[in-house]
């Protein structure tokens, strides 16, 4: 092979490396724009919601791993700013430990703090005489009211003063399980004057906001990666009856004055709580599902290969390396319209490449590796599975298989499509695979 054909390869593939990009990067497929799939937006319609709502909104975005949350908020920012609105985005992980229960009160003051650094970070209220940081606050607050004993909980001396016990809090509150829990117990009977303390930030942020940018400066925060907090084998029934609790039971205090809030939410959410989006009007909540390439009674959707394949296309000379559309084909159909597996495919083919284009033989090594990956599956995950490819539908059999569930979406083994409503299927690396052992299975009757 010729030091050019390798630099190919090299360029190619770290064209798919898997990685959230930008709207205005040359990568980016507007998809949405395609009329089959235009009235789905989510970008759209949650832009419409928040234009349409003066003053205050809240929004559920919701999606599989790997379908473009990331970018698609990103594609949200960039339309609301066109028009006129100031938006900060921000990733929750950076604040809270994704592995253990999340509490109000915990993400109440790590998305407060995570406003509160994006404001500062944009230099917007520097020299403004009535702002304060909000982590400096909460340690006032929590020193004032004596709801907290913050030295005994840090084991740092409030006499340090305000910002050093404030950058404790703010590292501890993700990386000190133990410091999180104390600090939750710590809170019982007080998220009243919590609430009272977090929507008095926000507001005096945005009236501040207001004062120097103008009166009519209306504000957006969106609150990425939520859906990252799933828990460990262990506790991950726990961790999401904790996510269902804070979205459910506490949905009024997710609502911030003054301020149009969009919240990443983990798909078992909307499965396991009916009509969620009549707690969030007028905006509801928004799915993004895998891209369509066939209706629920396998009839292909031309328009969905074309889609991934200039999705392909925008990365790299898929022709140079495949040939023959037929063989991209090959690949989008087994992808299931997953674009993070439909790029690991193509990974795979460009790592094993000899020749151009590369033989059909090499296409299907490539294929036969990742469906490896996805295998062994579990003689009862087999029998659900194939039951969801049957029906179409979930067939949560109970509440109490939720985590399985969970886990089916978040490696890929379901994937959710839309068709004016939603149906659901397995992913085609492992279909026949499923099937098959589920027939086999003594147990499946």
């Amino acid at each position: 092979m010729t030091p050019d054909e390798r630099k190919f390869l090299r360029d190619f593939f770290r064209q798919v490396s898997d990685q959230p990009i930008r709207p205005d990067d040359p990568r980016y497929i507007p998809l949405y724009e395609y009329p089959e799939m235009a009235g789905d937006d989510p970008v759209e319609l949650m832009a419409r919601a928040i234009e349409w709502t003066p003053g205050e909104s809240v929004q559920l975005l919701s999606g599989y791993r790997g379908t473009g949350k990331s970018t698609e908020l990103m594609r949200l920012a960039e339309r609301l700013e066109e028009s006129n609105f100031l938006v900060f985005r921000c990733d929750i992980e950076d604040y809270l430990n994704m592995s253990v229960p999340v509490d109000i009160c915990d993400f109440l003051m790590a998305i407060s703090g995570a406003f509160g650094d994006a404001v500062e970070e944009r230099n917007f209220l520097d020299d403004h005489p009535m702002h304060e940081g909000y982590w400096e606050r909460l340690v006032n607050f929590l020193t004032r009211t004596e709801l907290v004993d913050v030295s005994t909980s840090l084991g740092i001396p409030i006499s340090l003063g305000s910002e050093v016990v404030a950058a404790n809090i703010k590292a501890n509150l993700k990386s000190d399980p133990s410091f999180k829990r104390r600090l939750q117990e710590q809170m019982t009977g007080h998220l009243g004057a919590l609430v009272n303390d977090v929507h008095s930030y926000f507001q005096s942020c945005i009236n501040a906001l207001k004062e120097r940018l103008g009166d009519g400066t209306e504000v957006v925060l969106l609150v990425d990666s939520i859906e990252h907090i799933r828990g460990t084998y262990v506790n991950a029934r726990k961790v999401q009856s904790s996510v269902e609790d804070l979205f459910v039971s506490h949905s009024e205090r997710l609502h911030l004055p003054y301020l149009h809030v969009v919240y990443t939410v983990p798909p078992y959410l909307k499965i396991r709580y009916g009509n969620l989006g009549a707690l969030y009007e007028p905006g509801g909540v928004r799915m993004l599902p895998a891209l369509k390439l066939r209706n629920r009674v396998g009839e292909r959707s031309q328009e969905g290969y074309d889609a991934m394949e200039k999705v392909v296309g925008a990365r790299g000379d898929w022709q140079k390396l495949l040939g023959q559309r037929s063989a991209l084909d090959w690949l989008i159909q087994n992808s299931g319209g997953h674009l993070r597996d439909l790029l690991r495919l193509l990974g795979e083919v460009l790592r094993r490449a000899k020749e151009f284009p590369v033989p059909e033989s090499t296409v299907e090594a490539a294929i036969n590796q990742v469906r490896t990956e996805f295998l062994p599956i579990a003689d009862d995950d087999a029998r659900w599975l194939a039951e969801i490819a049957r029906s179409h539908q979930t067939a949560l059999p109970s509440t109490d298989k939720l985590p399985e569930l969970a886990r089916f979406f978040d490696t890929h083994l379901a994937l959710c499509y839309r068709n004016g409503d939603e149906w659901y299927d397995i992913h085609p690396l492992i279909a026949k695979h499923v099937i098959e052992q589920a027939d086999e299975d003594p147990g499946a009757g």
